[in-house]
């Protein structure tokens, strides 16, 4: 069977969904807690979550929310450096977190005739931000929601230590889409929320695996190379 690059990409991001969904009712458990209520086997389907009003089977998290909007930023991104020839990516990939930060912030999206570019507020300018089900908190992480909140000017990099998972559960879609050195620019985005390397540099390293795989080597053993050796190329910005 022949899986083409756009089957590839449709399924590392439903894929991703997916998996975020089955995980989002236990994502606060300890490991003992999924051992007694599944067994051995572990979560094998969807079970109730509540995220304040929101409570369903099959739910998304932050990571999908935050994914999404990745993509967005950086379709953005491609389509104004094929345009224009100018283009800051970091910075429309930021103007993307904050769209995301808009769903968490408010209840409903604002009010349009369908001009996205007459609305009020320029974080509205966009498409996912209109998507009304994307208004839910899921359980978003303090450091991005803080540094987004706080942030001054597009591009600049988040002031401090952070080194959670909060930027590389993000990040799939930089190893998706064809960008410039697209595992430093997933450094370089990682650093809008999280200041320390180990939070950056590992997004780096997941863009190495995902470009991997969506250009069709699935070999664990010729991934390893390339995976352990990118990220360390790109210092702290």
């Amino acid at each position: 069977m022949t899986i083409d690059r756009f089957e590839r990409i449709t399924g590392c991001l439903l894929g991703g969904a997916i998996g975020d969904a089955l995980g989002a009712p236990v994502e606060f458990w300890s490991q003992q807690q999924i051992d007694q209520t599944f067994g051995l086997e572990g979560v094998r389907h969807y079970h109730p979550v509540t995220f304040g009003n929101a409570r369903g089977i099959g739910l998304i998290t932050d990571d999908t929310q935050m994914t999404l909007f990745t993509v967005e930023g950086l379709l953005r991104a491609l389509m104004r450096s094929t345009a224009k020839g100018i283009c800051h990516p970091p910075s429309v990939i930021h103007n993307s977190y904050l769209r995301w930060l808009a769903t968490q912030i408010h209840d409903t999206p604002p009010e349009t005739s369908g001009d996205v570019g007459a609305l009020d507020h320029p974080t509205f300018d966009g498409f996912l931000v209109l998507e009304p089900w994307l208004y839910s908190r899921r359980a978003p992480g303090t450091t991005c929601l803080t540094t987004l909140e706080a942030a001054q000017a597009l591009g600049d990099p988040a002031d401090n230590d952070s080194k959670g998972c909060g930027a590389i559960m993000r990040s799939a879609p930089f190893g998706l889409i064809p960008m410039r050195d697209a595992p430093g620019l997933a450094v370089e985005c990682a650093a809008l929320t999280h200041g320390h390397p180990t939070g950056q540099l590992t997004s780096g390293a997941l863009t190495v695996i995902i470009e991997t795989l969506t250009g069709g080597l699935v070999t664990v053993a010729l991934l390893a190379e390339p995976v352990l050796g990118r990220p360390r190329s790109h210092p702290r910005p």
